[in-house]
């Protein structure tokens, strides 16, 4: 029988989400080189455009949901590096 302690759990989950995190970085940064801008840059472009492009639109709808992610990810990782978690069973 294997025992798994909450450390080892915290642990595993941890790997996990830094998995999840490089690989939104990774799609997060193709947009930014694809463009030369950051995000929100990005958005501002998007959104003030005179005549509408569905192609950036396209582009901008997907980096915004990477960027979220991201966000939501980054904070659950500190979260949990900060202890500021609980595990169920």
């Amino acid at each position: 029988m294997t025992i798994l302690n909450s450390e080892k759990i915290k642990d595993l989950y941890l790997a996990d989400l830094l998995y999840e995190i490089h690989t939104i970085s990774d799609k997060i940064k193709m947009y930014e080189e694809k463009y030369k801008l950051k995000f929100k840059e990005f958005e501002q472009k998007v959104k003030t455009e005179s005549k509408e492009k569905f192609d950036y639109w396209d582009d901008y709808l997907e980096w915004k949901a990477y960027h979220i992610k991201y966000i939501e990810l980054a904070r659950e990782k500190e979260d949990i590096q900060n202890g500021n978690y609980k595990i169920s069973i």
